[in-house]
């Protein structure tokens, strides 16, 4: 048993390694994630009946040992991840249907100014709100679409792309339905909605301003703006400001309901994200009679790079989940627990090491770590890992801010790249250490608040 979890540990730090020095080798993420996740099982059958005793499923019939496994192991996380899955495509969706239909064009019109400080600030502030409310690698393709049609000098183009991707990410922090690994917390059922914004909402907040003031720094002169503004326009009757206004209100106010969706019927979030969906569908064809919607639906550049970003993220977030769910099934991460437990028991040294190692790889993966790590029975009676617990808040804000020290360190710092084409050295000392502050001052609020 134990040279097998020593071989699935090896394949799962080997794809890490891989997924983390991507821009040499060039592999795609998802498809090593994948791999790794499917091979890591492949193995883990081998030996499965010894690990369900280790683990303690007296439940299952000698000599159906795979049987059980694929009906009851693996399936547990196959689960989770298609619920936290399910939500990411409801809510991708939902923003589509409304940039599709110019509901976002007006901040193009708002946030052209000469005022380099003052579109800094309005970028900021736009992109953290909308990243509360959805995911961030989707916020960041939508903002970088609507900043590039305002800005047109590429050196302020490259500052203005780092500025979306930290106010993102720091506005999916507080928030369990502004990224992937808050939502897979509240999924898991160790945070609440309230909660959990209630104790991020100011360290996010104040790690942004120190940040933002910091970047300044870089932004000198004027602005050069576009001489034009490019929008779309799919025939002459377009929606008017009212209906615009309509679906926006309702697509956010839905999202923002989906909590209380959850608590009122204890159906999963995914379900409350698609019902919103079907509204928000439903207002764009009573909006939209006259027009052709497929046509329509199909024509936008931001549809094409979402569909495609999307389904990388997918297959890289259910490959991922498939790789850490044999680690906890080999037992692995209970013994990394015990040793913590015993030797270190301080959750901000917790908390400092997963946001560290998330700036070298990914974030999601450790947080995923992170949640099983001390999600163990005899931990459950120690007030920093009970529901709401400290730990989980620090579990989230750390790999947040700690995915934003290198670009590597998230998937929406690649797609701020591609798009870029900025280099990890002009990153590394542009960013880095800006970003080391703002984490910095955003830990002692949390240490006060806490």
């Amino acid at each position: 048993m134990l040279l097998t979890t020593l071989i699935i540990v090896a394949i799962i730090v080997t794809g890490f390694l891989m997924m983390s020095t991507v821009q040499v080798n060039h592999v795609n993420r998802a498809a090593v994630a994948m791999f790794c996740g499917v091979t890591a099982w492949v193995v883990y059958m081998f030996n499965g009946a010894e690990f369900l005793g280790n683990m303690g499923y007296p439940e299952y019939i000698v000599g159906q040992e795979k049987d059980f496994i694929a009906s009851n192991v693996i399936i547990k996380y196959i689960n989770e991840a298609c619920q936290v899955i399910l939500f990411l495509i409801a809510t991708n969706t939902i923003v589509e249907i409304m940039n599709n239909n110019g509901v976002f064009d007006s901040l193009i019109k708002w946030m052209r100014t000469r005022s380099c400080k003052k579109f800094l600030w309005a970028l900021s502030l736009i992109t953290f709100i909308i990243s509360a409310n959805v995911d961030n690698l989707t916020t960041v393709v939508l903002m970088m679409t609507i900043m590039g049609q305002v800005v047109s000098e590429h050196s302020q183009r490259v500052v203005y792309s780092c500025v979306i991707l930290v106010s993102a990410i720091l506005g999916g922090s507080f928030t369990v339905i502004g990224d992937m690994t808050s939502l897979l917390l509240w999924v898991h059922g160790v945070v609440t909605p309230s909660a959990f914004a209630g104790g991020l909402i100011l360290p996010a907040l104040t790690s942004l301003c120190i940040f933002n003031i910091l970047i300044s720094k870089l932004l000198v002169g004027q602005l050069n703006v576009t001489s034009f503004i490019s929008r779309f326009d799919g025939d002459d009757s377009s929606l008017s400001l009212f209906q615009k206004s309509v679906m926006l209100v309702v697509g956010l106010a839905g999202l923002w309901a989906i909590p209380t969706f959850h608590n009122l019927t204890c159906l999963p979030p995914f379900l409350g994200a698609m019902c919103i969906l079907a509204l928000v569908w439903v207002l764009e064809g009573i909006f939209n009679l006259r027009r052709n919607g497929i046509i329509l639906f199909t024509q936008r550049k931001y549809i094409r790079n979402t569909e495609f970003i999307g389904m990388r993220l997918i297959l890289y977030f259910l490959g991922i989940s498939l790789a850490v769910g044999a680690l906890v099934e080999t037992g692995a991460l209970k013994y990394a627990s015990e040793l913590l437990i015993t030797h270190v028991h301080n959750i901000y040294i917790y908390g400092a090491f997963f946001g560290f190692i998330s700036c070298l790889i990914d974030n999601i993966p450790f947080v995923m770590i992170g949640l099983n790590l001390f999600n163990t029975e005899q931990i459950q009676s120690t007030q920093e890992f009970v529901l709401n617990g400290t730990y989980w808040q620090l579990l989230a804000f750390c790999s947040a801010m700690g995915s934003l020290l290198l670009y590597v360190g998230s998937l929406a710092g690649h797609a701020v790249v591609e798009v870029e084409h900025i280099s990890l050295p002009w990153y590394f000392r542009h960013i880095f250490w800006r970003v080391l502050v703002a984490w910095g001052f955003g830990m002692i609020v949390f240490w006060l608040m806490h």
